[in-house]
């Protein structure tokens, strides 16, 4: 007895066709979505003020250049402000490079909201060598009541 025998031509068919009508009434199996990533919306930071734009600008040219005018800081901030702090900050800016452009990010959020009248700017400073970010606080009165400055973006 032979395990395997020729299949005739015609039985080849007729089992190709009855294995046609399987498939043919079979139910399709549901498309698989191809994998892509969902878009997300880049976020638009409000409307920049040119006023404290430049305010930003002066001061991180200033502080590279270690001549800070402390006239400028609300009495509280001026404290804080040593020559020693201001050299130490003057030289860490200084390996950043000439500042390039300005880039408005928006407003700085925290976990409580700064008084009223309070507002903190964030800023991204492209230099030649570095981006530095700073964060600008400005008090009602006009006067800088803070400035913060990181080689990484805020989070």
């Amino acid at each position: 007895m032979r395990l395997w025998e020729p299949m005739s031509f015609r039985s080849f068919a007729t089992s190709a066709l009855a294995l046609a009508a399987v498939v043919a009434l079979s139910p399709a199996a549901p498309a698989r979505p191809h994998p892509s990533p969902t878009p997300t919306a880049t976020p638009t930071p409000p409307p920049e003020d040119p006023a404290v734009t430049i305010v930003a600008r002066r001061e991180f040219v200033a502080w590279q250049a270690g001549v800070v005018d402390k006239a400028r800081y609300a009495a509280q901030t001026q404290a804080q402000l040593t020559d020693d702090k201001v050299l130490a900050t003057s030289k860490a800016l200084s390996v950043s490079g000439a500042l390039v452009q300005t880039k408005w990010l928006g407003f700085a959020t925290y976990e409580n909201p700064p008084p009223p009248g309070v507002k903190s700017y964030v800023y991204e400073m492209l230099c030649s060598e570095a981006n530095i970010y700073v964060r600008l606080t400005i008090g009602p009165d006009g006067k800088i009541d803070g400035i913060f400055f990181s080689d990484k973006p805020p989070q």
